[in-house]
């Protein structure tokens, strides 16, 4: 029978600070969740959309916006609002680990090299905390892009967390006000996910390939961006292959 392992046995392991830290705040949650349904039996939805969010808010390609949508009809927004950023703030831990534990192997240093990487941390780093905000509050913006540039640019993670927190609770908390105004049916909470899990499935597809390999493709210069102040002209380093006709 699977036992929940002490903090000698965690120690133990040969798991980085960053894993044992999300596995602290997994335990955390955990802990609290469980004592808020034995107390208010009421707020089981809130705890089952919080722990659902994790996972929605992590590299798995699974949408939270029908979840939060269908909790919202029987909750009020803040507690929703709530839920929806404590998952985000416990998978936050995950993102710092996940990215330390890629940039050490070669084809993702390789890319890490790049010269676009490179533009995009250096902007990074320049308004790290609004950017994390503006990505984390407005729905058309890949909240991906920071979840990797931020431990890239070795942003700290407790202002990282801040920023999720500023950027997330306004957005999760909108989004339940409109499902609580508008009470979506669940059928189509339920087409709204098999929907979206198919356009996260499908964009997620590589497309590098199918480019390089196209047989009526040609070569245009595009100019070096890796420093946004003092562009470089396009040379030949710098060429990609464009589709004609």
């Amino acid at each position: 029978m699977w036992r929940l392992p002490s903090l000698r046995r965690l120690r133990a392991l040969k798991l980085t600070h960053r894993w044992r830290a999300f596995f602290y705040a997994l335990t955390a949650f955990a802990v609290v969740g469980g004592a808020t349904m034995l107390i208010w039996p009421a707020l089981s939805g809130v705890f089952l959309l919080a722990a659902y969010c994790i996972p929605a808010n992590s590299v798995v390609p699974i949408p939270h916006e029908p979840a939060v949508l269908y909790f919202a009809k029987y909750y009020d927004p803040a507690w929703i609002a709530v839920a929806g950023t404590v998952g985000s703030v416990v998978v936050s831990f995950s993102d710092y680990a996940l990215v330390e534990a890629a940039m050490g192997h070669p084809r993702v240093k390789n890319a890490s090299e790049a010269r676009l990487f490179r533009w995009a941390v250096r902007w990074m780093t320049r308004w790290p905390f609004a950017i994390i905000v503006l990505f984390s509050l407005i729905p058309v913006f890949p909240i991906a892009v920071v979840r990797v540039l931020a431990p890239a640019s070795r942003y700290p993670l407790r202002r990282y967390i801040a920023a999720q927190i500023v950027g997330r609770l306004p957005r999760f908390y909108l989004l339940a006000w409109f499902g609580k105004a508008v009470m979506v049916p669940t059928w189509l909470i339920l087409v709204l996910t098999v929907v979206m899990i198919a356009v996260f499935w499908l964009g997620g597809r590589p497309v590098a390939a199918t480019i390089e390999d196209e047989p009526d493709a040609e070569e245009i210069e595009v100019p070096d961006l890796s420093d946004p102040e003092h562009p470089v002209a396009a040379g030949s380093s710098t060429q990609l292959p464009v589709q004609t006709g």
